[in-house]
């Protein structure tokens, strides 16, 4: 299998990612509300939402460095075996009724996934081969979508608690199982060249990567932000216009477009073909989304902006995550994501603590607005700083990719 996409290693290693990306995030909703009802405290309910994200901050920038120096096939599975026997814990904390514990065996399940999603985006290029622009949309979209498909899985569960501890477990299996077989070569450190870039700039600039970077803690503050503004806009304009609508549900409704909207980003980032174009397109659209929905009158007309919104967020995230494959060296790929994870997730809590305090100065409407005006003008400025993606690697091939039974 070389020369081309190995288009089943591909398909196996993206499901495998979704199902243990999902598995590990469907317990959150039951440990949120087993602290509430435990501790009855805001702040211990805020602490253990945190708890969720905390790990990609501390953590993303130095460990996913791992995946640059091991064999990444040995260290996704390592973490994919982590997560099964931690979200055992887990599940055993659930049926015993110990929050605590569960938040914390949680934690540790997110802190030790946390090389995954970057060694699976570095060698994602050498994996797919010719078909690696359409695999790393995917991939982005399913770690995004995870954050989200996850928590609303476990949410539907709350009805029958005693399911959310096995099914979770049972998610990370059946990703264990999906991934057994691969085997991804090493990255290399020697012997790859790029085509320059214009002007005779190499791709390998500084200014392709912090480009990358830039727009990947934008793109997150952005969502983040709005996501948080859209309680208040719910509860000052939309509740009072809308007839039987109660706030909760005007902001559930709203929440859900945002975050299943990132399951169209495939779809919204095949529009584009350079990644600068891409990039402008991606941020132009999310500004146009976020203004539609600022003036939205009710909920139910947001909901498709907020769901646009969600689609380019992912195909913005999907051209920079291909900026920063092009733009690094094999043996520094999946340090550099796990950066921009670490930048993302960071960006994200900023947001999130801001949002709320310049929509209780200024209302809800111009927060959207504020985001808006952030997209369009960083719109032209990464189109003109984006060096061009090279037209080749020289010396670098799609690399023989082996497969066999999930009995390894």
């Amino acid at each position: 299998m070389t020369g081309r996409p190995a288009t089943g290693p591909v398909g196996r290693v993206l499901l495998s990612h979704a199902l243990a990306s999902v598995a590990m995030s469907m317990p959150w909703p039951l440990l949120l509300v087993m602290v509430w009802r435990e501790t009855e405290s805001g702040t211990w309910l805020g602490v253990a939402a945190a708890a969720r994200m905390a790990p990609y901050v501390a953590l993303s920038w130095w460990v996913a460095r791992l995946a640059d120096r091991k064999r990444r096939d040995r260290l996704v599975r390592a973490t994919l075996v982590a997560r099964i026997l931690l979200l055992t814990g887990v599940a055993a904390a659930l049926a015993g009724d110990r929050p605590t514990a569960g938040v914390v065996l949680a934690t540790l399940a997110v802190a030790l996934a946390t090389p995954a999603y970057p060694a699976l985006a570095a060698g994602m290029p050498r994996l797919a081969g010719a078909a690696s622009r359409r695999a790393t949309d995917l991939l982005v979209t399913i770690e995004v979508a995870s954050f989200v498909v996850g928590p609303a899985l476990g949410g539907l569960l709350l009805g029958v608690p005693s399911l959310v501890g096995p099914a979770s477990v049972a998610g990370a299996v059946l990703g264990w199982l999906l991934y057994a077989g691969i085997r991804q070569p090493r990255p290399e450190s020697h012997g790859t060249t790029w085509a320059p870039g214009p002007h005779g700039t190499e791709p390998t600039s500084a200014t392709s990567t912090g480009v990358a970077l830039a727009v990947l803690a934008t793109v997150n503050a952005v969502v983040a932000g709005t996501g948080v503004a859209l309680l208040p806009l719910a509860e000052r304009a939309w509740t009072a216009l809308e007839t039987g609508w109660t706030d909760a549900s005007a902001y559930g409704l709203a929440t859900g477009a945002l975050g299943f909207g990132a399951l169209g980003g495939p779809l919204l980032s095949r529009r584009g073909h350079g990644l600068a174009r891409r990039l402008r397109h991606g941020l132009l659209v999310g500004a146009a989304a976020l203004v539609a929905a600022a003036l939205a009158p009710t909920a139910a007309w947001a909901l498709a902006p907020l769901f646009l919104l969600g689609a380019a967020a992912v195909s913005i995230e999907a051209a920079a995550t291909e900026l920063l494959q092009d733009s690094v060296p094999d043996h520094r790929r999946a340090g550099m994501l796990g950066l921009g994870d670490s930048a993302m997730v960071l960006a994200a809590l900023i947001a999130s603590l801001v949002a709320p305090l310049l929509a209780g100065w200024w209302g809800p409407r111009p927060v959207l607005w504020l985001m808006a005006a952030v997209c369009c003008v960083a719109a032209p400025v990464v189109a003109r700083a984006v060096v061009r993606r090279p037209a080749g690697r020289v010396g670098e091939q799609p690399a023989a990719v082996a497969v066999t039974t999930p009995g390894g």
